[in-house]
C-alpha cells in the first residue's frame, strides 16, 4: 500500500514540500480555535467573538483567489514574499489592537493570509511525474485531515502553558515559518510566472469543467457542514452531546484512511466516474445515518462517510491540476478553498435551520444526502466536457507533467 508514497518521497523537493505543508496546515485549525478563545478573553462576549471569527473566515475566503492570481501572474516567490510581510504586520496589529478594533484586525489577518496552500498544490505537477500525482494529492489531503485532528487537540495543551493570545501567536508563527520555508523550496525557486494569455475577471471560473469541479467541492463541504449539526443532534438523542466530538473524529479518521487508500493504487475508473460512484455511496451511507438506532451503528456509518469522502477530496485537486488552463494553475486552488468554506458555511446554516432542539438529526442527514446526490449529478455532467483521465499506470513517468496539464486543458476544456 505504501509503495507509491515511498516512490513519491524519492523525488527531489518532495520531502521539503511535505514538511512545509504540515507546518502551514497545522497553523489553520490551531488559529481557528485559539482566536475564538482569545476574542472571548478580550471582549467578554461570545457573540462578538463569533464576529471576529466570521470576519476572519470571510476575508480569507473572499481574498484567497487574489493571492492565487498574483502568484500566477508574477510568480509564487514575489507573491509569497509580499504576503509574508503583510501577514506579519496583520498579526502585529491583531495582538496589539484594542478590543474595539479586534474585528477589523481579524479581517486584515484573513485578507493577508499567504496563498501557501494553493502554491503547494500547484507545485506538485512541476516536481513529480504524472504517475505520482495521485499519491502527491492524496498525501496533501491526508496532511490536511491529520492537522484538523491534531490542531484542536493541541490548543488545550498549549493553553496550559500560555494564555490564549500566546496560542494565537504560536499559530501565526507556524504559518509564517511555513511560508518562509516554502519560499526557499525548489518548487518555488524554480517556478516562473505563467504567461497570462487572455485573462478573465472570474479567472478559472470561466472554464466550465473547472467550475463544475469547484461546485462539486462546495456540495461536498455542504455535507460536512450538515454533519456537524447532525452529529450533535444525534449524539444528544443518544444521551451525550459531547460524544459528537468522537463522531467527527471518526469521520476524519475514515477520511484519512480513504485518502491514503486512494493514492496507493491505480484506479480503473476515470476521475469523473470515480466521483459519481463515491458521491452515490456517500448519499446511501448518509441516508442510513438518518435511520441509525444507536450510537454504535451511527459511529460505523460516520466512519464509512469518511472512507468515501476522503478519496473524493483527494481526486478533485488532481482533476483540477490536470484540466484547468495553465495560466490559472495556482488561482484555481485558491478558489477551491473559497468554495469549500462557502459550502461548509451554507451547510451548517441550512442544517441548523432544519434541526430543532429535540430533533434526532435525521433532517440534517437527509440534507447532506441530497447534497451528495447533487455531487453525483454534477460529476456525471462534468464527464461530458472532458475525456477520461488516464490512470497513473497508463501515464509514462517520463511525460513532462506541466506539458500534460497544458495540453489537456487546451484540448478538453471550454471557456465561456
Amino acid at each position: 500500500m505504501f509503495a507509491p508514497y515511498r516512490r513519491l518521497l524519492t523525488h527531489s523537493g518532495v520531502p521539503h514540500l511535505l514538511a512545509t505543508d504540515i507546518i502551514v496546515k497545522l497553523g489553520t485549525p490551531v488559529l481557528s480555535l485559539a482566536l475564538l478563545l482569545a476574542a472571548v478573553d478580550r471582549l467578554g462576549s461570545y457573540a462578538t467573538a463569533g464576529l471576529v471569527l466570521t470576519g476572519h473566515a470571510l476575508a480569507l475566503a473572499l481574498c484567497a483567489p487574489l493571492g492565487g492570481r498574483i502568484a500566477d501572474r508574477y510568480g509564487p516567490g514575489p507573491a509569497l514574499t509580499g504576503y509574508l510581510a503583510a501577514h506579519t504586520l496583520a498579526y502585529t496589529v491583531l495582538l496589539l489592537a484594542p478590543p474595539a478594533l479586534m474585528i477589523g484586525a481579524a479581517v486584515l489577518l484573513g485578507a493577508t493570509t499567504p496563498p501557501a496552500g494553493s502554491v503547494i498544490r500547484s507545485a506538485w505537477p512541476r516536481i513529480v511525474p504524472s504517475g505520482s500525482l495521485p499519491a502527491a494529492y492524496a498525501a496533501d489531503n491526508a496532511i490536511n485531515e491529520l492537522m484538523f485532528i491534531i490542531g484542536p487537540l493541541l490548543v488545550p495543551v498549549l493553553t496550559w502553558v500560555v494564555p490564549a493570545h500566546g496560542v494565537v501567536t504560536a499559530a501565526g508563527a507556524a504559518v509564517l515559518a511555513g511560508t518562509a520555508l516554502l519560499l526557499i523550496s525548489p518548487a518555488v525557486r524554480q517556478a516562473t510566472p505563467t504567461p497570462p494569455g487572455r485573462l478573465h475577471l472570474a479567472g478559472p471560473l470561466t472554464h466550465r469543467y473547472t467550475l463544475l469541479l469547484l461546485t462539486i467541492t462546495a456540495f461536498g463541504t455542504f455535507t460536512f457542514g450538515c454533519l456537524r449539526i447532525a452529529t450533535v443532534a444525534s449524539a444528544t438523542t443518544f444521551g451525550s452531546a459531547a460524544s459528537a466530538g468522537l463522531l467527527m473524529g471518526l469521520l476524519s479518521a475514515g477520511a484519512l484512511l480513504g485518502t491514503l487508500g486512494y493514492g496507493a493504487r491505480a484506479w480503473p475508473l476515470s476521475g469523473g466516474r470515480l466521483l459519481v460512484l463515491l458521491s452515490l455511496a456517500e448519499a446511501a451511507v448518509l441516508l442510513g445515518g438518518s435511520w441509525a438506532t444507536g450510537f454504535v451503528p451511527l459511529a460505523i456509518l460516520i466512519t464509512l462517510v469518511g472512507l468515501v469522502t476522503g478519496p473524493r477530496d483527494a481526486a478533485v485537486p488532481a482533476l483540477l491540476a490536470d484540466h484547468t488552463p495553465a495560466r490559472y494553475h495556482t488561482e484555481v486552488f485558491a478558489w477551491l478553498n473559497t468554495f469549500m468554506w462557502a459550502g461548509y458555511g451554507l451547510g451548517t446554516a441550512v442544517a441548523g435551520h432544519l434541526t430543532g432542539p429535540h430533533d434526532t438529526g435525521a433532517t440534517a442527514f437527509a440534507a447532506a444526502a441530497a447534497a451528495a446526490v447533487a455531487c453525483a449529478i454534477l460529476a456525471a455532467v462534468a464527464s461530458r466536457f472532458t475525456s477520461p483521465l488516464p490512470t497513473p499506470a497508463a501515464v509514462p513517468s517520463e511525460n513532462p507533467p506541466q506539458k500534460l496539464i497544458t495540453s489537456r486543458a487546451t484540448e478538453t476544456g471550454e471557456e465561456g
